[in-house]
């Protein structure tokens, strides 16, 4: 079985994959990034609880989790290529992830508002054969997000709009109320899978 690994920032993982793509992932808006861009695939639930892995940094976490789903639906598949994703925010060295309920969605929001922080994206990429994981490729990329200034009223009015605790760092950047003043990177990364980059294995 090979076994490569991309790095963030550095050469990715020379491989090709092919044959009925299974997304890992429920998201809608990983679903909807795949729609866009043509590819055809059908949509498991990862059986994959997101536990937090003290000492991992956040390249290495969000790849740990986005193998872990991507593997998590393989059996019982017998053919075709799994994806597995995985996003977080990384800000004033600390991860966050999705808020546990609206006053920490708020508290979030809050730190963020008017500052830059970082997305992080894993994916992994497994290759089935008669049951088995042929081959493997599991990569990093990375966003930088500026948000604009909010007031504790404007992020109240901005959760009326949107809902914040399916979303690492409780907010859509997808959304057309956008809080966004500017990007550095990928765009669909931030929004959780890094098309331009995924495209090339497909």
């Amino acid at each position: 079985m090979g076994v490569v690994h991309g790095h963030r920032g550095g050469k990715k993982c020379r491989e090709e994959f092919g044959g009925m793509i299974y997304l890992a992932s429920t998201s809608p808006r990983r679903k909807r990034l795949l729609k866009e861009a043509g590819i055809p695939f059908k949509a498991l639930k990862p059986r994959h609880e997101e536990k937090p892995q003290p000492g991992l940094s956040p390249t290495a976490l969000v790849k740990y989790h986005a193998f872990s789903k991507a593997v998590s639906v393989a059996p019982g598949l017998k053919e075709g290529t799994v994806i597995g994703s995985d996003t977080i925010v990384y800000f004033k060295n600390k991860i966050i992830g999705k808020p546990k309920n609206s006053p920490h969605a708020i508290k979030i929001l809050s730190q963020l508002q008017g500052r830059r922080h970082t997305v992080y994206t894993g994916v992994a990429i497994l290759q089935l054969h008669a049951g088995k994981i042929q081959k493997r490729c599991v990569f990093c990329e990375k966003t930088t997000v500026f948000l604009k200034p909010m007031t504790l009223t404007d992020i109240k009015t901005y959760f009326k709009k949107i809902n914040p605790l399916d979303k690492a760092g409780a907010y859509a950047i997808q959304s057309r109320h956008n809080i966004v003043q500017k990007i550095q990177g990928s765009f669909s990364n931030a929004v959780g899978l890094p098309m331009e980059t995924l495209k090339k294995y497909l």
